[in-house]
């Protein structure tokens, strides 16, 4: 697993350069979430947590055993900030309580990205370049993959948890990073799910996969050449050959196809089709996982 993800950072470091403009709204979704949850005098009702991550953060580097015993303890603190969301009293409290996640797991990057710096390794300025690059476009891919609740009084929820994962996903590399540089052998994972934005951030394809509304259900949006579109849902499936993959049926139910999914990317195989957007047996594979 950790060759694999290097291979995903290295690669895309290689793609970082066809990078174009971020399609990134002036006001970040922490803004637009304080202004949906102050009151009449201008107040906003929570507590400022940035700091108290930030130590915490550093805390968890400074004393856990290995990287990937670092990672396990990240995740504890994430599901810490989470819970004081799920335990709030209203969607507005929800909303504005949501934004901590991100900062979790935005400070790990930042803490991992530090210690790559002293590592003294020559590969320090190419990653430090490509998530600059990458940061970017983290509203762009957040944006698209939060989409179906756009309208809805969730959507901040939603936004930032998609926004919070996508900065775990990159902790994730840059830990894998890291433990090859200290020749850490021993470095895994602590988990992995199939939810993700595939496909090269900076292109025109991309597929993505975000927990459904319905318990063990998947929503999909798989978008080819950024002139073809199919938006549906997705349940898990174990093939004959005992491979875990998603069974996915358009919303309009004239699309149905399979995708697996790995690492480092995601493929989709149309299995019926009434021809107007994919054509019968077509195959779409969508490199790199964000």
């Amino acid at each position: 697993m950790k060759k694999q993800i290097l291979v995903m950072m290295a690669a895309a470091m290689l793609l970082g350069g066809c990078a174009g403009k971020a399609e990134a709204d002036d006001a970040t979704i922490f803004e637009k979430i304080g202004e949906e949850t102050q009151d009449s005098t201008g107040a906003a009702d929570s507590d400022d947590y940035t700091d108290t991550i930030k130590g915490e953060i550093d805390d968890i580097a400074g004393s856990a055993s290995d990287l990937s015993d670092e990672l396990v303890k990240v995740n504890s603190l994430y599901d810490k900030y989470d819970e004081m969301r799920m335990n709030a009293q209203d969607q507005t409290s929800i909303n504005l309580l949501s934004q901590w996640g991100t900062v979790v797991w935005k400070d790990e990057t930042i803490s991992l990205l530090d210690r790559i710096s002293q590592s003294n390794s020559t590969q320090n300025k190419e990653i430090h370049e490509e998530y600059e690059k990458w940061e970017k476009y983290v509203p762009t891919m957040v944006e698209r993959m939060s989409k179906t609740y756009e309208d809805g009084s969730m959507y901040p929820m939603i936004y930032s948890y998609n926004e919070a994962m996508r900065y775990k996903q990159m902790a994730y590399s840059l830990a894998s990073s890291l433990a090859d540089l200290k020749g850490d052998g021993a470095f895994t994972l602590p988990d992995s799910t199939p939810y993700g934005y595939y496909g090269d951030y900076a292109g025109d394809s991309y597929l993505i996969i975000t927990e459904g509304m319905e318990s063990g259900s998947y929503d999909i949006v798989i978008h080819i050449d950024d002139s073809k579109e199919l938006r549906g849902t997705g349940e898990d499936y174990e093939s004959p050959e005992s491979t875990e993959v998603i069974m996915f049926t358009s919303d309009d139910e004239t699309v149905k196809g399979m995708i697996d999914f790995f690492a480092l990317e995601a493929s989709f195989y149309v299995t019926e089709t009434d021809g107007s957007v994919v054509g019968p047996e077509g195959a779409y594979t969508f490199t790199f996982k964000y």
